[in-house]
């Protein structure tokens, strides 16, 4: 059923988006354009109904690939004048969506050769990324220390590590960051998310969420981020993210 599919769907259509956009408000609304155009509206014989989640992808990809079809938004974030080039979109898409090299080449629409090679550019991309100073908000010892490492290997540094809200807010007080890993669940049972929206009050600053429940965070209310790591994570997902928070940050 089309209704299923698309249910359980719809967080990763989002996550993909609001990554590739670097905003929320601006991924959502692709991922709704795409269902009122391919999805609700009604279709002609030669443009069938989605009927597998790589159908979904590709057809939100055409819309992220081609600003002329973007919904039309007052938005005051550059998100649509900055969307993803091809290679961070492929990048994305294998490395956090974990799809195949035949889906990636299906939705983006090339060949295997040129998704060798747009791989090779992301990579690039990712190599050249300027360092920054990151502010780990996370109460896990084990974990804060897994991120610093994934971050230094990247050439980036941990500025400071904070494990509550309050602590958060003073470190980012005090050091400025220019991104910042956070957890929801802190020491004190305080929260990630409303230390951000703390921060967010001073100092705007890239970030991305550490969470066991992304789904949670992808259910498209107001107020949910644009990048997100699932708990456990993967180290290759972490520098993907981190890489694609960064380049669309330079780029606004």
């Amino acid at each position: 059923m089309l209704y299923e599919l698309i249910t359980k769907e719809l967080p990763y259509l989002r996550r993909y988006a609001r990554a590739m956009t670097g905003d929320q408000m601006a991924g959502d609304l692709c991922v709704e354009a795409m269902l009122q155009e391919h999805v609700l509206k009604p279709q002609p014989a030669e443009a069938p109904l989605p009927k597998t989640r790589i159908d979904l992808f590709s057809l939100l990809d055409s819309i992220l690939a081609d600003p002329a079809r973007l919904p039309v938004t007052n938005l005051s974030v550059p998100a649509f004048q900055n969307l993803s080039s091809r290679s961070r979109r492929a990048l994305f898409l294998t490395a956090v969506e974990q799809l195949d090299s035949s889906a990636v080449e299906s939705i983006l629409k090339i060949e295997p050769e040129e998704l060798a090679n747009v791989l090779k550019e992301a990579e690039r991309d990712l190599a050249s990324s300027l360092a920054t100073e990151v502010l780990i908000i996370e109460d896990e010892a084990m974990i804060a220390f897994q991120l610093k490492e994934i971050i230094e290997s990247l050439g980036h540094n941990m500025v400071a590590r904070a494990t509550t809200r309050e602590e958060a807010v003073k470190q980012a007080r005090a050091t400025r960051p220019g991104l910042m890993l956070v957890d929801i669940q802190l020491a004190d049972n305080s929260s990630g998310l409303d230390a951000m929206d703390e921060i967010f009050k001073f100092h705007k600053v890239p970030s991305i969420v550490i969470t066991a429940y992304p789904e949670r965070l992808l259910s498209g209310r107001e107020n949910e981020p644009a990048f997100l790591i699932p708990k456990p994570f993967r180290a290759d997902h972490v520098k993907t993210v981190i890489s694609q928070a960064l380049l669309t940050q330079a780029a606004s």
